[in-house]
C-alpha cells in the first residue's frame, strides 16, 4: 500500500487592495452623511459620526494597515496561517462559512484556540489574476471534500459551477 502524499498549501502575498480601501471608506462616508441627515441632537449626531469614522478606520487598518495579511497559506485540507505586516502570525480552520465568488471573496476561519471567527476580505485586485483563480479553486475544493465526507457546509456541487 502506498503513503499518500499531501497537497501542498497555496502561499500567497496579497497587495493592498485599493478597491477595498475605496468601498469601505465610501460606505462609511454615506453611513456618516446619513447619521448628520438624522433629527437628532447634536452631540448624538457628533458621537455617531465619531464611532461611523472609528470603525471606518479600524476596517481600513485591518485591510491595507499594519494588521493586513502580509501572506498566506490556505490548504485544501481547510487549514489557514497568515502572516500580517505587523509580524504577527496566526492559524486557524478556514470554515464552511466562507463565500467564494468571481470578484469577491470572504474567508471565514478561527484561530486555533479561539472562540470567536475572524473574516479575511479580498478582491479580485488583491492578487494577480492567475493567484486569485489558484484561491478559489484552493477553498471550492476543500469544501467539496467536506461535503463529500459528510461534514455541515455550503453546497460545494453549487458554488464549484461559479469558478
Amino acid at each position: 500500500m502506498r503513503a499518500m502524499k499531501s497537497t501542498p498549501s497555496l502561499h500567497l502575498e496579497p497587495r493592498r487592495s485599493l478597491r477595498a480601501v475605496a468601498l469601505v471608506t465610501a460606505s462609511h462616508a454615506a453611513t456618516a452623511t446619513l447619521l448628520l441627515a438624522l433629527p437628532w441632537p447634536v452631540g448624538a449626531r457628533a458621537a455617531g459620526v465619531a464611532a461611523i469614522v472609528l470603525a471606518g478606520a479600524l476596517a481600513v487598518r485591518r485591510i491595507a494597515g499594519r494588521c493586513a495579511p502580509a501572506s498566506l497559506r490556505v490548504g485544501v485540507d481547510g487549514r489557514i496561517a497568515i502572516a500580517r505586516r505587523d509580524g504577527r502570525m496566526e492559524a486557524g480552520e478556514v470554515l464552511a462559512d466562507s463565500y467564494v465568488g468571481r470578484r469577491l471573496t470572504t474567508i471565514v476561519w478561527r484561530p486555533d484556540g479561539a472562540h470567536r471567527v475572524r473574516t479575511l476580505l479580498i478582491l479580485a485586485d488583491t492578487f494577480p489574476e492567475e493567484d486569485f483563480r489558484r484561491l478559489r479553486v484552493v477553498l471550492r475544493y476543500g469544501r467539496a471534500l467536506d461535503a463529500a465526507s459528510g461534514s455541515n457546509g455550503v453546497d460545494a456541487g453549487r458554488s464549484a459551477s461559479h469558478a
